[in-house]
């Protein structure tokens, strides 16, 4: 029975934990709403080549992660849950990873340790449950260098290192098709100085040549496909999205300091930043000795280097750093912790973060009797607060009985499993008046049956032209003021009319479509939409997501 009690456990959790929740909150704006509706052109289109948002070219990213979202949604259909399900199952992909590689060199409990560090990294369980290619890119990342690390070890058949060598590339490929060029740069800033450090640089010369024939095999059937569909992609997709944000300075897209990823890393490592030390201490003490913990430094110390170094930067950019300092988190507890039982980092981690859940739940009651500073909870959302707090009890539960526990592994795992109620809670608390702002998607879904099918333009500003798009179920909207991120796809000779640069096009266009018997469907901030109401001709209809208010969106036919 014992047999198949854990690994029954693991996927129990994993169902009901990460994969059956992701459904519960809104869509957020902009980023989902974006990688929503490119897949849903390309499904709605049938072309899997070239990459559009609101029907003009989208050459921000390479295709994989479209194609993964649009393969969700001709399975499950068009909905938040089918859209997260490729981005969740490569953040578990990344965490199998982490456990083959720990088991390979340790045993199969301190792997389970470092899987539920990786899985409970607070900045990895949020991301792995939001639509972003970030995820896709970290899961073939972690690949790449799994099978090429196994690869260069000695007790490894040869043909065994064919493979895998061979295997990498596939892998690299596919990481270059979830984001591009990064997915070279990373493995070999993060390989070189490992096979020098271990004392293997001769490898250098002998094992590249099969990982770049099998990403050359992956990347070219679509590489060639899309020069000769867009000849030039290639250009804006090298020079813009990579040259010019890496090294732009100011003019680069998110630009940030150099130390930018610190404060990021700290909060996406949050409970183990207080056993630093001793995780360090312990990793020292084992490193000299152990490749998997030589290579797993040089993973996580070289791309944090390498994004630290880039003008532009987003949170999520780091999160290829975070399966290998699992290993090296798991390595430095199996010293300190597992064996030496030195565990007064531990318990003051522990009462810390009692202390923490403590005073969130007492503010967030503060905040639902009072309103003060702002209200993050209507009345009628009092049953969001109430899981807050559960999971909040549900958490420091788990966190004080880990310290009756005498086995150091359950210890952890207990431990960290109390933040699985805060996963599952995470999904559905979401408050209405982030919504207003974040996720209007709700509100533009419940017009849809108001929408003209014939004759009618639909015209939104900057935001939240992506929410628009999918809602609507349209894919030729015209943009008014600003064209947002599809300025490149808009300068197009057949796409310059959908950019309405000034009130005078907008009203333009209007006055133009009554004469045709047409309409025209304007969306807008609210905020914005009252300052121009005086000056438009008198709407159809209007509806706001937040009557009386200034906030929010609101939506009118002309």
């Amino acid at each position: 029975m014992k047999k198949y009690c854990w690994p029954s456990l693991i996927v129990l959790v994993i169902l009901v934990v990460y994969i059956l929740p992701i459904g519960g909150r809104p869509l957020v704006s902009p980023d989902e709403t974006r990688y929503a509706e490119i897949a849903r052109e390309m499904v709605q289109s049938g072309d899997y080549i070239s990459p559009t948002l609101n029907g003009v070219r989208y050459f921000e990213k390479p295709p994989m992660g479209y194609w993964l979202t649009s393969v969700s949604f001709l399975l499950f259909g068009q909905n938040s849950f089918a859209l997260r399900l490729p981005c969740i199952l490569s953040m578990l992909g990344t965490a199998w990873l982490v456990f083959l590689m720990v088991s390979r060199f340790y045993d199969k409990k301190l792997a389970l340790v470092a899987t539920t560090v990786f899985a409970t990294y607070p900045l990895v369980f949020v991301l792995g449950t939001v639509a972003i290619t970030d995820m896709f890119l970290t899961f073939f990342l972690t690949a790449t260098m799994t099978a090429y690390f196994f690869a260069v070890q000695e007790d490894v058949s040869r043909k065994r290192r064919l493979l895998l060598l061979l295997l990498s590339g596939i892998l690299c490929g596919f990481a270059f098709l979830s984001k591009g060029f990064i997915a070279f740069a990373v493995p070999v800033i993060c390989i070189v100085p490992y096979l020098i450090w271990d004392r293997k640089w001769k490898l250098l010369f002998s094992t590249p040549w099969l990982p770049l024939l099998g990403a050359a095999l992956v990347i070219a059937p679509w590489g060639i496909a899309i020069h000769y569909h867009e000849p030039d992609f290639w250009h804006y997709f090298f020079f813009v999205e990579h040259i010019q944000r890496y090294f732009g300075g100011e003019d680069a897209q998110h630009e940030n300091h150099i130390f930018y990823f610190l404060p990021v890393f700290a909060g996406g490592i949050a409970l183990w930043v207080i056993m630093l030390p001793g995780i360090f201490k312990g990793v020292r003490q084992q490193i000299s000795g152990s490749p998997l913990l030589k290579f797993s430094l040089c993973s996580f110390v070289m791309p944090f280097l390498f994004f630290s170094l880039s003008s532009g930067k987003l949170a999520t950019y780091i999160l290829p750093c975070f399966a290998p300092f699992a290993i090296l988190t798991a390595g430095g507890l199996k010293t300190f912790f597992i064996e030496e039982r030195r565990e007064r980092l531990f318990r003051l981690t522990v009462q810390v973060f009692l202390v923490l859940l403590f005073l969130t739940v007492t503010g967030l009651l503060i905040n639902l009797a009072t309103g003060f500073p702002e209200t993050l909870f209507m009345r009628h959302e009092a049953w969001k607060a109430g899981i807050v707090v559960l999971a909040a009890g549900l958490w420091a539960t788990g966190m004080r009985f880990s310290l009756l526990l005498k086995e150091p592994h359950f210890k952890l795992l207990l431990f960290m499993a109390g933040l699985f109620p805060v996963v599952i809670g995470a999904n559905l608390v979401f408050p209405d008046v982030v919504a207003e702002q974040k996720a209007p998607m709700a509100f533009l879904e419940s017009l849809r049956p108001l929408i003209p099918k014939e004759n009618c333009i639909i015209v939104t500003n900057r935001r939240p032209f992506q929410d628009v798009c999918w809602a609507f179920q349209c894919s030729d909207m015209y943009m008014y003021e600003s064209p947002g991120e599809i300025e490149y796809g808009l300068s197009y000779p057949e796409a310059k009319h959908r950019l309405l640069k000034t009130f005078d096009d907008l009203e333009a266009l209007i006055w133009d479509q009554r004469k045709k018997k047409g309409s025209v469907i304007f969306v807008s901030r609210t905020d914005d939409f009252q300052d121009m109401i005086q000056k438009l001709p008198k709407p159809v209809w209007t509806r706001t997501s937040t009557p009386g208010q200034p906030r929010g969106f609101t939506v009118a036919q002309f």
